[in-house]
């Protein structure tokens, strides 16, 4: 494991020197259907996304407002911080789709 103690605050998150942060209006949760579902779309610059959650999160990528399927698609823990890095490969239009996981609660994004 890398010893991070040596490094910036911005390399230790592995953003770039002088990188900018955008960050997005609180989104809020309501229910697990799928129809709930929140689709964010990131600006095509953009390749890391920070997400802190007040409830589980079910989310994916996708090119299209794609309804989440909770059989299929990953969570990121409640009250977790966590910062994913947005596959490109799907294209210059990506969108970060996400449904709250029981109880209501606020979702904060920052684009990176």
């Amino acid at each position: 494991m890398a010893d991070i103690r040596k490094r910036s605050v911005q390399e230790a998150v592995n953003l770039s020197v002088g990188g900018a942060w955008s960050v997005a209006t609180v989104a809020t949760h309501g229910g697990t259907s799928n129809t709930n579902t929140i689709h964010y779309a990131l600006d095509e610059n953009t390749t890391q996304i920070g997400v802190y959650s007040a409830v589980e999160l079910y989310f994916n990528f996708s090119t299209t407002t794609t309804d989440v399927t909770i059989a299929n698609d990953l969570i990121i823990p409640t009250s977790t911080l966590v910062f994913l890095t947005i596959p490109r490969g799907l294209g210059s239009t990506v969108y970060f789709n996400h449904l709250g996981k029981g109880s209501a609660g606020a979702v904060r994004i920052a684009e990176v």
